[in-house]
């Protein structure tokens, strides 16, 4: 009877070693299919906006490595968390997406934060309600407005990317002058829509989670004929910003006007 359970217990025990010899064997054929096919890539768990500093996301472990099958692996996407040492993002970066090495600041084309080819990047900084309290984001459409107050002084060169060539010498009372005293307040649309290529807005509220008050930055991805428009403006009229919705990046073709419109300034029509 002993010798029978000895032989009982000795095959128990055959049984559960083989038994754990398939499951080791199973797991470890599983992770060699997964590690033959992925790729270790490091990935966020937290959205991350443009311009930020990535040294402290590193020590607080918001980076760890995440396999992805080689067939979607993006060109040039972060394998090693020291890659990110030092760096500061030039683009936003998704939580659990790959991490392009052009999102970064050492990145090829980090110095373009994509201008369209023909374009220029102009920096542009507006105040509180005149830049939509805080709301415009990376990627928006805004209108920009210019309101010339009365009696500024605006040379009759600069009025001509506002204003047609007759329209100009009515307002200039049909002289040479090189410079003509506004009548009257008016606003124009300097730039129907235009894309934000960067935005840094104030902090927001924490208790209430949103935008407060102060001074907003934007770089604008503007044609160089409207940059030049735009600077000028800055130095000499009131600039607001409008937000374009979601599904309108062109503007409006005929954009309201508060105050005076130009055709009325100079008692002409547009025709």
């Amino acid at each position: 009877m002993r010798s029978r359970g000895l032989v009982v217990a000795i095959a128990v025990v055959l049984a559960v070693l083989a038994a754990v010899g398939v499951i080791v064997y199973t797991s470890s054929v599983r992770e060699n299919a997964t590690s033959e096919n992925t790729t270790q890539l490091v990935t966020s768990s937290r959205d991350i906006p443009a311009n930020t500093p990535l040294d402290p996301l590193i020590a607080s472990n918001a980076f760890r490595l995440t396999p992805i099958p080689d067939g979607a692996v993006v060109p040039d996407a972060v394998t090693d968390i020291s890659q990110l040492q030092g760096q500061v993002t030039s683009a936003p970066i998704y939580q659990n997406e790959q991490i392009p090495v052009d999102r970064l600041s050492s990145g090829p084309g980090s110095n373009n934060i994509g201008i369209t080819p023909g374009n220029v990047g102009v920096g542009l900084a507006v105040d509180g309600a005149a830049a939509v309290n805080g709301y415009v984001q990376q990627g928006s459409h805004v209108a920009l407005y210019a309101t010339f107050d009365q009696g500024t002084v605006v040379a009759r060169q600069t009025l001509r990317f506002f204003l047609k060539g007759s329209q100009i010498q009515q307002l200039a009372g049909g002289s040479g002058a090189a410079a003509v005293v506004m009548p009257t307040d008016y606003t124009i649309t300097l730039v129907p829509s235009v894309r934000v290529l960067a935005v840094s807005n104030p902090a927001a509220d924490t208790s209430t989670g949103k935008p407060t008050s102060g001074n907003s930055t934007f770089v604008l991805d503007l044609s160089p004929s409207d940059a030049t428009n735009v600077i000028f403006a800055v130095g000499h009229s009131s600039m607001y910003m409008g937000l374009l919705p979601p599904d309108n990046d062109k503007g409006y073709p005929e954009p309201g006007v508060i105050g005076a419109p130009a055709a009325r300034v100079i008692g002409v029509s547009n025709g």
